[in-house]
C-alpha cells in the first residue's frame, strides 16, 4: 500500500511539473522581460543556477513514476527551443553549456527481455555534461552515456552512445571524434 501512494505521489509531481513547463514554455513568454518569469518560475520546481536562458517547449521529464532523477543546470548555460531531457537517472549540467534545439537525452532505457515489453526491466543511468560543452541542433543523447566533457562540441544530428572526452569534437552516428579543441591557457 506504501509504495502505491509513493507510486501516485511521484506521478501527481511529475505532472505537476509538466504542467508547469507547459504554461511557461509558451513562446509568449520569450519576449524580453517575460523570459525572466520563466526563468523564475522553473526555479521554483528545478536546481537552476542564476544567468540561465531556457528556450520555449524545453521538457524535463521522468517518465514511469521515477522520482529519484533530479537535474542541476549551472550558471551561464543556454538550452534553446524543444530540448526533451528524460532526468530519471539525473542530470548534472555545468557552467557555461550550449545546448542548441531540438535535442533528445534519454537516461533511463527497457532492458529487452521476454514476455511482454511492461514485465522488462527498466535501467537509469546519470548524465553529466561539464562546463563549457556545445550540444548541436537535433543531437540524441542516448542512455548509458555518462559524460560529455569539458569542452566537447557534439556536431548536429549525431547521436552519442559512449562518453565524449574533453575538448574534443564529436560527429555522426554513432557520435565518434573528428577532432580536437586546443587546450585553454
Amino acid at each position: 500500500m506504501r509504495n502505491k501512494i509513493s507510486l501516485n505521489r511521484a506521478w501527481m509531481l511529475e505532472a505537476v511539473r509538466r504542467l508547469i513547463q507547459i504554461v511557461v514554455g509558451n513562446a509568449l513568454l520569450d519576449f524580453p522581460g517575460l523570459l525572466h518569469l520563466r526563468m523564475a518560475i522553473l526555479r521554483l520546481v528545478f536546481k537552476i543556477e542564476a544567468d540561465v536562458i531556457i528556450g520555449k517547449n524545453l521538457y524535463f521529464i521522468q517518465p514511469h513514476g521515477f522520482s529519484s532523477g533530479h537535474i542541476a543546470i549551472g550558471r551561464g548555460t543556454r538550452i534553446n527551443h524543444r530540448v526533451e531531457m528524460d532526468y530519471s537517472g539525473g542530470i548534472d549540467i555545468g557552467r557555461d553549456v550550449w545546448i542548441s534545439q531540438n535535442v533528445l537525452i534519454e537516461t533511463h532505457e527497457h532492458e529487452v527481455g521476454r514476455g511482454l515489453k511492461e514485465s522488462w526491466p527498466i535501467s537509469t543511468s546519470p548524465l553529466q555534461i561539464a562546463d563549457g560543452a556545445w550540444i548541436g541542433a537535433n543531437v540524441a543523447i542516448l542512455p548509458g552515456v555518462g559524460r560529455i566533457g569539458v569542452r566537447s562540441i557534439v556536431g548536429a544530428g549525431s547521436v552519442v552512445t559512449r562518453d565524449v572526452p574533453n575538448e574534443v569534437i564529436v560527429a555522426g552516428v554513432p557520435a565518434k571524434i573528428i577532432g580536437k579543441l586546443e587546450p585553454l591557457d
